[in-house]
């Protein structure tokens, strides 16, 4: 959402941009057209984002520990501290300036406390945007059913609040809509997508042979996603004597957890690296002879689509995509990219592993951004959609 508001100003909305002060990489929502207004969170540094998530061992224990404790005792999330100076420091930008209507974007949940609040303060109308299920995700993300109870409830005071609804995918929208008690009508699905202007960075880079293969993953390793059929999908494909680390490079730009790997014993054939600028992503996306791509269960497949996807659409280049037959599934078959493997199908990651392999210094497909099925997801149009709404609830 960071970059629609940087974009906004194109279809005749000025953005002020309420966030968390913190030491994040990328301020995608900063231009010299918008107003970026940062208020104190004491969890920007105790809890810094985009840190590994490790799932064995004593680390994992322990955070998994703390975590438990932490959504226990701060509800809805743990940016509620963020709440009381980002309302002050609304209110504030409110007085200064007129506005003309207020857009409150989940998650963290606790976005949804700011917007309503601010809305009430200054009598505008709210737009609250979804790019996440909350009080309905099927993933075990409360630590109690009152927990859960209580978020749907506040949830449901915002929902009914609002002038118009907005998700991430059709289901996602109407869902949240009816949950509530809202008629369809009421709700509207913007998705993520890329910037067009992302094109010209999206350039392949790879160098002459010989190489080995490249395969890169970028951006977050969700707690949810389950790597493991992949990790031992790698380990037989080693054994066999298939694959080397001389042969094949696996490379994760972001918050990959060393001991996922070291637990399959194939170490030797991964690259880890941390998170990067938005425009630094195309450098190792250039340099890459397929990317990988992996989603939760149950959950994208119906209501979302994974992020990541969009800028991986701008290089034309193969796509390893361990995904159920859902919504990102059918946008790489339609783009004609796409090699999926069920995500939990030890035996049919193998295979389609393989089968990428063969690809090695393929030519990446030609890219129309306004020729389907890129349109759909181009930013520019779907900026486009989100200024016709705002237009619509401040008539």
């Amino acid at each position: 959402m960071g970059q629609f508001a940087r974009m906004l100003p194109d279809v005749g909305w000025e953005v002020s941009v309420l966030t968390a002060k913190h030491d994040a990489i990328d301020h995608a929502a900063r231009s010299d057209r918008t107003d970026v207004i940062e208020a104190w969170s004491p969890m920007s540094k105790l809890a810094p984002r985009g840190a590994p998530a490790p799932r064995h061992g004593l680390k994992a224990f322990a955070r998994t520990g703390l975590k438990a404790l932490a959504s226990t005792l701060m509800f809805p999330d743990r940016e509620v501290f963020w709440v009381p100076a980002a309302i002050a420091a609304g209110r504030r930008v409110l007085a200064s300036q007129p506005h003309d209507v207020v857009l409150a974007t989940h998650g963290p949940a606790s976005n949804l406390i700011v917007g309503h609040a601010l809305a009430r303060i200054s009598g505008l109308p709210l737009v609250v945007d979804f790019r996440d299920l909350w009080s309905t995700l099927p993933m075990p993300i409360f630590p109690t059913a009152a927990h859960r109870r209580a978020a749907h409830a506040l949830e449901g005071v915002v929902v009914r609040a609002a002038a118009k609804i907005i998700a991430v995918a059709p289901r996602m929208a109407t869902e949240i809509a009816l949950t509530h008690g809202r008629s369809e009508s009421d709700a509207v699905s913007i998705t993520n997508g890329f910037d067009p202007a992302d094109q010209q960075r999206a350039i392949d880079t790879r160098t002459a042979e010989p190489r080995p293969f490249r395969l890169v993953y970028t951006g977050s390793v969700n707690v949810h996603y389950n790597l493991d059929p992949f990790w031992r999908a790698i380990r037989a494909l080693a054994d066999q004597g298939k694959i080397t680390p001389e042969t094949l490079r696996i490379e994760f730009v972001g918050n990959l957890a060393a001991s996922d790997v070291r637990k399959h014993g194939v170490e030797a054939f991964v690259e880890t690296r941390g998170y990067v600028p938005h425009h630094q992503v195309f450098e190792a996306l250039g340099n890459a002879d397929a990317l990988l791509l992996i989603e939760t269960r149950g959950y994208y497949a119906e209501y979302s689509y994974v992020a990541k996807l969009f800028d991986y659409l701008l290089t034309g280049k193969p796509v390893l995509a361990l995904v159920e037959k859902g919504n990102t599934y059918k946008v790489l078959r339609d783009a004609g990219v796409g090699y999926a493997a069920d995500p939990s199908d030890e035996l049919e990651v193998m295979r389609v592993l393989e089968q990428v392999f063969k690809l090695k210094g393929q030519a990446p497909r030609s890219v129309d951004v306004d020729q389907e099925p890129y349109r759909s997801f181009n930013r520019r149009h779907l900026v486009a959609r989100l200024g016709g709404v705002l237009d619509d609830v401040t008539r």
